[in-house]
């Protein structure tokens, strides 16, 4: 009894160490559906993961457009950083975190939004906190642009447009170092995407 036992916990151990299988657990299973806007014409998406321990890229497996839609599934041991990479080599792959559970991805052109995943909804919430706070900075400029056009800009309009902007991205930059500094998948991916974008006085309070 205590061989067949010890046979078990050791298939359990193998099956929670291969991020992509198939069988084992239903705790590690993961379901993955990604559906794609009708004006993004792509028959065929690939899944892929980041393994921390050699830092490299691994298939997870290839899908086929089936209305729209793309279907992942498999198993994984621990939140994982993973993207899509569409057929057209062309288009930036999409990223986030591949975790246990059911995992819906809705793309569209210059959008996207992610639910059941809670390092997701992170992730997606720190993209929201980005995206608002270059709106902001957006919007402040061409409130210069457009004074200047009229010739209504006065030096301290000018200095209190340059103010709010360098608050604005020291905001930006302390979100990013923040997210990343916690060192899960979410940071991980932040720190791809955007951590070339800090300026050096923000880079050196990255752990």
């Amino acid at each position: 009894m205590k061989k067949i036992i010890l046979s078990i916990g050791i298939l359990l151990q193998i099956a929670a160490f291969t991020g992509c299988d198939k069988s084992g657990s239903r705790g590690l299973d993961y379901h993955v559906t990604c559906t794609i806007d009708n004006t993004m014409r792509h028959d065929s998406a690939t899944l892929l993961v980041l393994e921390d321990a050699y830092g490299k890229l691994r298939v997870c497996g290839t899908s086929h457009a089936k209305n729209g839609a793309f279907i992942f599934s498999g198993q994984t041991d621990q939140p994982k950083v993973a993207l899509i990479r569409w057929d057209n080599d062309t288009v930036k792959p999409f990223y986030f975190v591949l975790e246990a559970g059911k995992t819906s991805i809705t793309i569209k052109p210059g959008s996207w939004d992610i639910t059941g995943s809670r390092q997701n909804s992170e992730y997606l919430h720190y993209i929201n906190q980005r995206n608002s706070i270059m709106d902001s900075r957006v919007a402040t400029w061409q409130e210069y642009l457009n004074m200047a056009a009229d010739s209504s800009l006065k030096r301290d309009d000018e200095m209190r447009m340059v103010r709010q902007d360098s608050l604005l991205n020291d905001s930006l930059q302390r979100i990013t170092i923040e997210r990343i500094n916690r060192g899960d998948a979410v940071g991980r991916i932040i720190k791809e995407r955007y951590g070339r974008q800090l300026d050096q006085e923000h880079m050196r309070m990255l752990k």
